[in-house]
C-alpha cells in the first residue's frame, strides 16, 4: 500500500521539531504520526523519517523562508533518496486546515512566531456559490521580534482593523489564529486584542504544528488521488535540456516545451589524445554556457580504449518519460564501455524551485543562436 507522508518544520535550527504524519492510499483508517528533532546533518535527520520511502511527500516550511534557505532541505531530500518534496506554507497549510471545515465569511489574522522572524497575516474569506476564496489583505514581516508576542499581536489588529476600515467600516476581524500552542491568554490581554471590538470578541485558535503535518499529508493525498484518477494526456519539458561539450558549451538535446515523452541521441568523440574516460554532464536551462545551467546529473565513461583524440566514438541517448524522469545512456561503440544514470522526475513540478533560480539568473537573448561545433566530451 502506497504511502503519503506530511512533514511540519517548525525551524531550521539544531533540535528543532520535526512532526511527521503517513497516510496510506488504499486504508482510510491508517494514520501514523510521529516526531523527532532536527540533528547536526540534515541528511541524516531526514533519513530517519520514514521506515519506507513514501511515494509522496509534502513538506510545510514556515513562511519566511526563501528560496536560498529552501536549499538546504531539499538537497537532504535528494541524499536521502527519497521522492522529491512538494512544498507549502505553514500559514497556508494551517488556514486550510480550518476553512476546508467550516466555510463560513471571516476577517482573520495569521501569526507565526520564530525565534528570528514574526509573520502576520491579514486574510479575508469569501465564499460564493459554494467555492471558497480567501485573499491576503495585509502582511507584516518583524525581525528578531520581541518575546512579548501578545503586544505584537495587539498591534497588528490595530494596523489589521484599519485596513478593513479602508475597504468597509463595517467590518471587522473574527478571529485570530497563531501557529504556536505555547501562546497563552489572560483576561488582560483579551482586553487587549479586543478593545476595538466591542461587542465583538475576536476568538483565538492555536494550532500545533502536528495539525500542520496531518494537512500536509491530507493534500499530498488528494493531489496523488487525483493524479491516478485524471491523468494528464501529456506533459512538457520545462526547461532545454543538453549535454556539456569539453569547449564548456551546451549541445541541446531536448528542447524547452517538448512534449514528453521525449528521446533524443547525438554522437561525440573524446578531446584529448589517449583519453580514457570521458564525463557526460545533464543540464537544464536556458544558457549556451554549460555554467550557467543547473547541473541536474553526471555519468563517467572509464576504461576507453587509448586513441588518438577524435577517433573514439561515444553516443549519448537522453531520454525523459512522461514523469519527468531523465535517464541518460552512454556507450562508445569500440570498446562496448556503456554508462547509465536515472535522474528522477527532474523535469516535473518537483524542482521548480532550484530551476527557477537559474532561469532568473542567466536570461536566453531572443533570437540568440550557437552552433555546436564542437562535440567532444571533457575528461
Amino acid at each position: 500500500m502506497p504511502l503519503i507522508a506530511g512533514i511540519a518544520f517548525s525551524g531550521l535550527t539544531t533540535n528543532s521539531p520535526i512532526f511527521t504524519t503517513v497516510l496510506s492510499t488504499s486504508d482510510p483508517s491508517f494514520v501514523h504520526s510521529s516526531s523527532s528533532t532536527l540533528g547536526d546533518e540534515l541528511s541524516s535527520t531526514t533519513k530517519s523519517l520514514f521506515p519506507s520511502e513514501p511515494a509522496s511527500i509534502k513538506l510545510a516550511l514556515p513562511s519566511y523562508l526563501d528560496r536560498q534557505t529552501r536549499k538546504p532541505i531539499l538537497q537532504a531530500f535528494k541524499e536521502a533518496n527519497l521522492v522529491y518534496p512538494a512544498l507549502s506554507e505553514t500559514l497556508q497549510l494551517a488556514h486550510i486546515s480550518l476553512t476546508t471545515k467550516d466555510h463560513t465569511p471571516r476577517n482573520e489574522i495569521l501569526f507565526h512566531f520564530s525565534p528570528t522572524l514574526a509573520i502576520c497575516r491579514l486574510v479575508s474569506t469569501s465564499v460564493e456559490d459554494g467555492i471558497r476564496e480567501s485573499t491576503t489583505l495585509k502582511e507584516t514581516t518583524i525581525d528578531s521580534p520581541s518575546p512579548d508576542t501578545n503586544t505584537i499581536i495587539a498591534q497588528f489588529i490595530d494596523s489589521a482593523q484599519a485596513t478593513l476600515d479602508e475597504q468597509n467600516g463595517t467590518k471587522k476581524l473574527d478571529r485570530i489564529i497563531v501557529i504556536d500552542p505555547s501562546i497563552t491568554t489572560t483576561e488582560a490581554t483579551l482586553s487587549n486584542w479586543n478593545q476595538h471590538q466591542s461587542p465583538i470578541a475576536i476568538e483565538l485558535i492555536k494550532i500545533g504544528f502536528p495539525s500542520i503535518a496531518l494537512q500536509a499529508a491530507k493534500s499530498a493525498l488528494a493531489s496523488y488521488q487525483s493524479a491516478l484518477e485524471h491523468p494528464v494526456s501529456h506533459n512538457t519539458a520545462i526547461a532545454r535540456i543538453g549535454i556539456v561539450n569539453a569547449d564548456a558549451f551546451v549541445h541541446a538535446l531536448i528542447p524547452k516545451h517538448a512534449v514528453l515523452p521525449q528521446s533524443h541521441s547525438a554522437t561525440f568523440t573524446t578531446s584529448k589524445d589517449d583519453q580514457t574516460k570521458a564525463t557526460v554532464s545533464v543540464v537544464v536551462g536556458e544558457s549556451h554556457r554549460g555554467e550557467e545551467n543547473l547541473c541536474v546529473g553526471k555519468l563517467v565513461l572509464r576504461d576507453l580504449p587509448k586513441r588518438t583524440k577524435g577517433v573514439l566514438v561515444v553516443r549519448v541517448t537522453v531520454h525523459v518519460d512522461v514523469e519527468g524522469d531523465i535517464s541518460v545512456t552512454a556507450e562508445e561503440a569500440e570498446s562496448g564501455v556503456s554508462e547509465k544514470n536515472v535522474i528522477r522526475k527532474f523535469i516535473g513540478e518537483h524542482h521548480w524551485d532550484e530551476l527557477e533560480e537559474v532561469l532568473e539568473k542567466f536570461k536566453l537573448d531572443e533570437g540568440a543562436e550557437i552552433g555546436n561545433v564542437n562535440r567532444a566530451l571533457p575528461e
